[in-house]
């Protein structure tokens, strides 16, 4: 288990490049990418963990609910980037968005009941996991919480008249989501960051006073103490339950981690040809890794062999699956390239 960290911990230091001059803005291309593939696989050593009971990858464990307010900034982030450069981008957004975040999820389902179908039991423990029906629970909460993210996202900025100021409506209805969310007892990963969603929409429209009060005044010290207070809502989640444990130290926690990535990618550039390829197949990675998790369990008892069975057996499906997805559409292209030259 050391060495899978140490390994993972290594290819995340390859390519870290510090720059004294500031860069144009810190989530740009290159970062943003590489943070997906990141985050994914941090996120799956840490259900890694879960299902191990391994205490060297117990802080990846915790950890992914920080992660995963990664991925709702980023995504965030590139909604209103979209929006603010994009004609008409609202017009097919939710057919195109939904589907791109529907479809790979149940293509894997069934994938998923297609292999189990040997075992009915099987079959039906799967079933249980990841179905409709099991809407507030489950390893699909991820895709169904983005999707609501989405449809909110749609109305509000088709109805908003002003994106400088109506921001703080989206805050209210992130607030009012994890109220609800932890008033209903759902799992802990459906409340605990998604105000990061609202601070990466945030990021973009306040891009500007964010520079100049985080990264051109005093940059390392309010990085500091973002860091120190990120320890303490930590640490308040572990000693404290309730709505103050829970609910406000788990999502402070993850604020705090966005807003020291922001800060520091300022300075450094962190991706490089692991971290970025990965990130072209986050979501499948993400999708995949639970399947491969419940499925190798029972016949790989050695731990290390059973994590590294995983996280190669998710990487190798994940590609496999992008190929075959993207099969259609380079098919459609050559057809209609064909067909224009004819002509």
């Amino acid at each position: 288990m050391v060495l899978i960290v140490m390994i993972w911990l290594l290819l995340l230091g390859i390519g870290v490049r510090y720059s004294k001059e500031m860069a144009n803005v810190a989530l740009s291309r290159e970062n943003t990418t590489a943070l997906r593939g990141i985050c994914a696989v941090e996120i799956m050593i840490g259900h890694l963990g879960g299902a191990t009971g391994s205490l060297v990858l117990y802080p990846n464990q915790k950890a992914g609910i920080l992660f995963v307010g990664v991925f709702f900034a980023i995504s965030g982030y590139g909604l209103m980037y979209s929006l603010s450069c994009k004609e008409n981008y609202l017009d097919t957004f939710l057919k195109k968005r939904l589907s791109r975040l529907l479809i790979p999820a149940y293509s894997i389902f069934a994938v998923g009941i297609l292999v189990c179908s040997y075992q009915e039991e099987k079959v039906e423990e799967l079933w249980n996991l990841l179905s409709p029906e099991r809407f507030f629970n489950g390893t699909n909460w991820f895709v169904w919480e983005l999707a609501g993210m989405y449809l909110v996202f749609y109305l509000w900025a088709r109805f908003c008249q002003n994106y400088e100021k109506g921001h703080w409506i989206l805050l209210g209805l992130s607030i009012l989501f994890t109220a609800i969310a932890y008033w209903l007892q759902l799992d802990n990963p459906w409340y605990g960051s998604t105000l990061c969603f609202w601070l990466g929409i945030v990021y973009y429209i306040k891009k500007d006073k964010f520079e100049q009060i985080f990264v051109c005044r005093r940059a390392f010290l309010k990085g500091t103490i973002c860091t120190l207070s990120m320890m303490v809502s930590i640490g308040t989640f572990f000693c404290l339950g309730g709505v103050a444990g829970k609910l406000v130290a788990r999502n402070a926690a993850a604020l705090l981690f966005v807003m020291i990535l922001l800060i520091a990618l300022y300075r450094f550039k962190i991706g490089n040809r692991v971290s970025v390829w990965l990130g072209k197949y986050s979501q499948e990675i993400f999708l995949f890794h639970p399947l491969f998790i419940y499925w190798f369990r029972d016949w790989i008892v050695n731990d290390a062999v059973y994590c590294l069975a995983v996280m190669g057996a998710t990487v190798l499906a994940s590609v496999l699956y992008e190929i075959c997805a993207g099969l259609p559409r380079s098919l459609l292209a050559f057809f209609r390239s064909q067909s224009t030259r004819g002509k």
